[in-house]
């Protein structure tokens, strides 16, 4: 699905590793219909990833809750790829002090592209910026991309129910190199 973002739209546009346009913006309320459409370019298996289920749509409840992020407890960003909708990231601060949850989904078409990557960039931080120490993460045992990075970032991980998961201290992340412009394009929002 495409996405025209008006010119004013506070954003962070980066290059891929195809050279393609990749362009990251805060979510905002008004982004309800592309979470919706964006769930329907999804497959039924990384519908399971994502959900722990093969979900056909997102009920009104499940859309307001994904779409009302308030980017200080609840912090949402998206992602296009070309004008075309690739993703989401966010984590929810469940309790201050607490480990952040974060959960990003890539669609189908844009998976290993960078675009994971890309978002838990700039939420990673965003955290950081905000005071938060560690970020997080719950995946179905099976999700391969989750588990490769686990492995490739050296994560201490738990197996529980079916699923991994790993906490992240954002002390052991180098700062990103467009920490500056993804806080000022945050705090636009805000």
């Amino acid at each position: 699905m495409r996405i025209d973002l008006p010119p004013e739209r506070p954003r962070l546009d980066l290059t891929g590793r195809d050279g393609e346009l990749i362009t990251l913006s805060p979510l905002l309320e008004s982004d309800r219909d592309f979470l919706a459409a964006g769930l329907e370019e999804l497959s039924i298996e990384s519908r399971y990833s994502r959900f722990g289920q093969g979900v056909s749509r997102l009920s009104e409840r499940e859309l307001d809750y994904l779409s009302a992020v308030d980017q200080r407890s609840h912090v949402a960003w998206g992602a296009a790829v070309e004008g075309e909708i690739a993703g989401v990231g966010r984590y929810i601060v469940v309790a201050p002090g607490e480990c952040a949850e974060l959960a990003i989904t890539v669609i189908d078409a844009f998976q290993r592209r960078g675009i994971g990557i890309a978002l838990f960039r700039v939420l990673a931080t965003v955290a950081r910026h905000d005071g938060l120490h560690e970020l997080c993460f719950e995946a179905q045992a099976d999700n391969d991309a989750v588990a490769r990075i686990m492995r490739d970032y050296d994560l201490a991980t738990f197996v529980a129910d079916g699923a991994i998961g790993a906490r992240l201290r954002l002390s052991d992340l180098p700062v990103d190199a467009e920490a500056g412009e993804i806080v000022e394009v945050m705090e636009r929002v805000r």
